[in-house]
């Protein structure tokens, strides 16, 4: 981004986003770090969006086909991912999932604190959330 200052107003789709750079702590990693992982919310974000504020999607693989990816370590050291399926998603936005990266599993992740981690560190809006997978 541009602006240096340390509150920024982001294009987050049509929905204005302050953000406190001095907050935001995730760093974007290798999507091979995400393996086991449990489904936290979906959120709304086009690709387009995420590539503009993220840079391009890693492309990964399972049985399903192939995803675009978004993989970040949050300030705790949870990995949270956006994921969404290339060809025929199922749903609008992207699905946030987290995982341990020691264990490489769900061990020790606690979605309510992993959605709560990602919405400060990644800065969308609560309004953007399409659906909690936890409550």
């Amino acid at each position: 981004m541009a602006c240096e200052d340390e509150y920024a107003v982001e294009e987050f789709a049509t929905i204005p986003v302050f953000v406190n750079r001095s907050e935001m702590a995730m760093k974007r990693v290798s999507a091979s770090l995400l393996r086991a992982n449990v489904y936290v919310a979906a959120i709304d974000i086009t690709t387009e969006e995420a590539t503009a504020k993220w840079g391009k999607p890693e492309i990964t693989w399972d049985d399903l086909g192939s995803w675009n990816t978004f993989v970040f370590r949050l300030n705790d050291g949870t990995l949270a991912g956006l994921v969404r399926e290339v060809e025929h998603p199922p749903s609008p936005g992207y699905a946030l999932v987290a995982s341990n990266e020691e264990t490489g599993n769900v061990t020790g992740v606690d979605p309510s604190n992993a959605f709560t981690a990602f919405l400060t560190e990644a800065g969308p809006e609560e309004t953007r959330v399409l659906h909690r997978g936890f409550d």
